[in-house]
């Protein structure tokens, strides 16, 4: 006898079943009854499927909705839990959306109005990528990174590249779970750059990850731990030493402001800290010699945070031959071209601002 029941798609897994339930499989359909907290339905019930969506129904307090509505509540109630069980801030949107289109339907209207529309598997596939996510994070906490070796720290970055897929911006439910799944990983690099004692970069991205849809403001830095390593920094001590032999002979004070040549005042630092949190500063100064002949300074560091171009390995290169070092920072920049165009790393200006004088730097 022929089998005249045709193949279907699970709508939650997408894997193809050929029995009479209309949207899921039996294996989802049994992890549904626990996602949901409702109890199976006795033997004698003989389409579990329908049995759920009903009980979905009266959870929510409605009754006596058609077969249609019962099944379009019971995927947004799936997806609205699934969303839930995520817990990310920046999906509060779409939940309230689902939860109002919830609340509209009702058994006499005539049709269902949708504020947001989505597919299931789609909901599934999210919820997927969070828990890998998750367990990651909790892996990446507990990692000695100076022990790391090369093959090591390059499938890292390939087991984690996943959370910064571009494609997922055009959908707004898997836009605000990927960026959930970036902000909170950014976070945990701020924690490692505070305990390898990268405190400068990780204070300037830290302040990038404003709150959700919030924009950060101008920061101005002048903290004597941030003072102390610019000064103490050779590209500092280079170019104040070039700018004395330039302007300063035989003359009492210079000054180089916005309008002097890019050569006079571009700086970039070449390793450590100054190398990760600016890229290609401007340094502004004013030059005066005091009573004892000696150059005093009055300095302002200006720079956009933001990360807008992928870099190549050998362009965030130190001196310090740390190729696995080499590897993440190069990792850390284009992740952060990523996560700019996703809003999770926000662009804004910075400037520090310092007084040295000569024999201090």
């Amino acid at each position: 006898m022929a089998n005249n029941i045709e193949e279907k798609r699970c709508m939650l897994c997408n894997k193809p079943y050929n029995y009479k339930y209309d949207m899921f499989g039996r294996g989802c359909l049994d992890n549904l009854y626990e996602l949901l907290k409702v109890s199976k339905p006795p033997k004698v019930i003989w389409n579990k499927e329908l049995y759920l969506c009903t009980m979905i129904a009266w959870k929510n307090h409605k009754f006596f909705l058609s077969k249609n509505k019962k099944y379009t509540l019971t995927q947004k109630y799936i997806a609205l839990k699934y969303l839930d069980t995520m817990n990310y801030e920046s999906l509060n949107d779409i939940k309230e959306k689902i939860s109002k289109d919830i609340s509209n339907i009702k058994f006499w209207s005539k049709n269902i109005i949708e504020l947001i529309s989505f597919k299931l598997n789609d909901i599934y596939q999210l919820f997927n990528y969070s828990q890998r996510f998750d367990e990651m994070i909790k892996e990446i906490k507990n990692i000695d990174f100076e022990k790391l070796d090369k093959e090591v720290a390059e499938k890292f970055i390939k087991d984690l590249s996943f959370i910064f897929d571009e494609t997922k911006m055009s959908n707004p439910v898997s836009y605000a779970v990927f960026y959930a799944m970036q902000y909170a990983f950014w976070q945990v690099v701020v924690a490692g750059g505070i305990l390898a004692k990268m405190n400068l970069s990780a204070k300037l991205l830290l302040h990038s990850l404003a709150p959700f849809e919030q924009e950060p403001e101008d920061l101005i830095i002048e903290d004597k731990e941030t003072i102390k390593l610019i000064t103490e920094s050779d590209e500092v001590k280079n170019k104040l030493n070039q700018l004395i032999q330039r302007y300063g002979q035989g003359k009492r004070k210079f000054v180089i402001d916005e309008g002097a040549s890019d050569e006079d005042i571009l700086i970039r630092f070449e390793t450590g800290d100054l190398l990760f949190a600016l890229h290609d500063a401007s340094i502004l100064v004013k030059a005066q010699k005091d009573n004892e002949n000696k150059w005093n300074f009055e300095i302002e560091i200006i720079d956009e945070y933001d990360f807008t171009d992928f870099k190549n390995l050998k362009e965030y290169a130190d001196s310090n031959n740390n190729k696995f070092r080499d590897i993440f920072s190069t990792l850390l920049n284009n992740f952060g071209v990523v996560s700019s165009e996703y809003g999770v790393i926000k662009t804004y200006n910075l400037k520090i601002k310092f007084k040295t004088k000569e024999g201090e730097f």
